[in-house]
């Protein structure tokens, strides 16, 4: 093969050395990182909003329940920017754990680095796409975060409007009292219960549909330690061992991880 054949194979498939996979991972790194930041902010925001329509709502028996309405309204506002801003973090987050299992990862373990990830990382840098679903990331974020919050204001504009500022003669009379303005009681109470039932329905379905690609969770690996040895032993698993394939050494030697000097 010629000189120039050479120079053309090296332009086509041009080698990848390690400070530049270095580089590339810890660009993505910070870019999911700052978008998690991201994320803790919108969720400080509506713990803030909380604590403070809580203070206010039940600061005077005049204060009216229509803070709490405020409250709730303002709490789904932040869900919704923070499910946007996690499917944006999702997208950075799919980068670096790419490069985790199929580069870090099979290098550490002394073996050849994983062409089918690669491969999938070149697609996802070539043409980037949003792949979470906004549905998913609001179910992802109800259960982690959003959903106790949006209890806790429930609950709290339930009491407000059953003993402010004195419990209801019958059914009737609380949900009359629920109403804002010109708006009936009935019309609201119908919100909130659409409300109440959407976000119930979306947070029950986060334990069952398969959790997004950024978000850890456990591997059951054998029988787990009993409850009161987890106290003292919070990592005691008895771990299966994995079955030998026929014919295979004992200390048989793995391949060579791909170092380029």
């Amino acid at each position: 093969m010629s000189t120039k054949e050479h120079r053309k194979n090296d332009l086509e498939q041009p080698e990848i050395s390690q400070q530049a996979m270095a580089q590339l991972f810890r660009g993505e790194l910070s870019r999911s990182d700052t978008w998690r930041t991201r994320l803790d902010t919108t969720t400080n925001w509506a713990l803030t909003t909380t604590a403070a329509v809580i203070s206010f709502g039940f600061a005077s028996p005049e204060s009216s329940h229509v803070t709490f309405l405020v409250g709730i309204w303002m709490v789904v506002s932040f869900l919704l920017i923070e499910a946007r801003r996690y499917r944006y973090y999702d997208l950075w987050n799919r980068r670096v754990r790419l490069l985790e299992d199929g580069w870090w990862a099979p290098m550490l373990r002394r073996e050849p680095v994983d062409p089918d990830a690669l491969r999938e990382l070149a697609v996802e840098m070539s043409r980037p796409q949003i792949q979470l679903s906004l549905v998913s990331a609001i179910a992802t974020r109800l259960n982690r975060a959003y959903g106790p919050i949006l209890i806790v204001l429930l609950v709290t504009w339930f009491f407000k409007v059953y003993s402010h500022p004195r419990p209801p003669r019958d059914f009737g009379d609380f949900v009359e009292r629920a109403h804002v303005a010109w708006i009936p009681g009935p019309v609201v109470m119908a919100a909130l219960l659409f409300l109440t039932v959407a976000a119930a329905y979306l947070f029950t379905a986060s334990f069952f549909i398969r959790s997004p690609l950024g978000e850890l969770r456990t591997r059951p690996r054998g029988r787990r330690a009993a409850m009161w040895e987890a106290f003292y032993r919070p990592y005691a698993i008895q771990r299966r061992k994995r079955p030998r394939p026929p014919g295979a050494r004992a200390n048989a030697p793995r391949p060579p991880a791909p170092f380029d000097h």
